[in-house]
């Protein structure tokens, strides 16, 4: 039996271990690095067919990771299938992925109607994702040969199909990282549009931010969103530092924006779970927090304030659960049955 005084330890070295997770930078999953191996996956194709990575070994893979309905991601889906065109198919294989099962007849009507005849598979459990970390859609990864991840596009931007095009040369050896380098910045130079601007910008913040000087990233992020006020990343990104400076009047300001804009927005969810778990409002943090699990495909986070929650109400085996999903979660431990561990919550189908 658990002693209160031991309890309360390893609550605390749970939560520490779940709440000094790194965060992904912008151009990253959360929980595979580049030279790694990629998850293994076997999913189930919208035609019926099954896509298997290990028959994929030999050949450069291109998985393109989309959300339905968001216009991102269907910039990404055309602009991928467009890169498609020019290359081998024996040597650069392309598969778009995604968790949103019951959209089906929206991917079906979008696909037909633009001709993009590339695999479209399901993870429909999220489990791939999960096991990846995906931070963001729409996510494009470039695996090499090996099975290893060799490069990540997060979002989508003018320069996607520039940039993959790249990416893809690289992995397949035809160019060095040098030249990828001059071509990467030939980009960048040639793309003088607001949204590069603001993506500029915002990877200067982080940069920023990650060397311990929030007020020059949030002077960054501030010249960002004046590029782009409708970025709804920036915005977050914005809220995140202001959490992390203590200023929630800040960060409510700009989660709040984003939800009014988009209410399901994952991200946007959890910050404002966060926000309200500050303030002490913690059944409201609660419900915010718990919604954010069943769209997060990477939810350590929300656990870890769900866990929080638990232990400032007294619920200290609801804490303990909490923080054990967030451990395992953050070093992709399988999950066990478990009598008093909740399940997290599916969408509905």
């Amino acid at each position: 039996m658990f002693t209160s005084k031991a309890m309360s330890r390893a609550l605390t070295v749970l939560a520490l271990s779940a709440a000094f997770a790194a965060p992904a930078t912008a151009d990253d999953v959360r929980n595979v690095k580049r030279g790694e191996p990629a998850p293994a996956y076997r999913l189930p194709a919208i035609d019926g067919t099954i896509i298997d990575s290990t028959a994929l070994q030999g050949s450069v893979v291109v998985v393109v990771c989309l959300s339905a309905n968001q216009r991102r991601s269907e910039l990404a889906a055309m602009d991928s299938s467009a890169v498609m065109a020019g290359f081998a198919p024996d040597k650069v294989r392309f598969i778009h992925v995604t968790a949103d099962v019951i959209e089906k007849p929206y991917f079906e009507k979008f696909r037909a109607d633009r001709s993009i005849s590339l695999p479209l598979a399901f993870d429909a459990d999220r489990d791939w994702y999960a096991r990846l970390g995906l931070v963001v859609f729409p996510t494009t990864l470039v695996i090499d040969k090996e099975g290893k991840l060799a490069q990540v596009i997060s979002l989508h931007s003018n320069a996607y199909k520039h940039t993959l095009t790249a990416y893809i040369d690289r992995a397949l050896g035809t160019i060095d990282d040098k030249e990828l380098e001059k071509r990467l910045a030939e980009q960048v130079a040639s793309d003088s549009s607001p949204k590069s601007h603001a993506s500029a910008l915002r990877a200067l913040a982080r940069s920023m931010r990650e060397k311990g000087r929030p007020a020059e990233a949030k002077a960054e992020l501030t010249k960002a969103l004046e590029q782009e006020p409708d970025n709804r990343e920036v915005m977050l990104d914005l809220a995140e530092l202001d959490l992390q400076i203590k200023d929630l009047d800040g960060a409510d300001e700009m989660a709040d924006k984003v939800l009014a804009a988009q209410p399901d927005h994952r991200r946007a969810r959890q910050i404002k779970g966060i926000i309200l778990f500050y303030r002490d409002r913690l059944d409201e943090a609660k419900v915010m927090l718990e919604d954010a699990l069943a769209l997060n495909p990477s939810p350590e986070t929300a656990h870890y304030y769900l866990g929080r929650i638990c232990e400032k109400k007294g619920d200290q085996a609801g804490a303990l659960d909490h923080y054990r999903e967030a451990l395992r979660r953050y070093i992709h431990e399988p999950s066990t049955p478990s009598a008093s561990a909740p399940a997290d919550p599916k969408p509905a189908k």
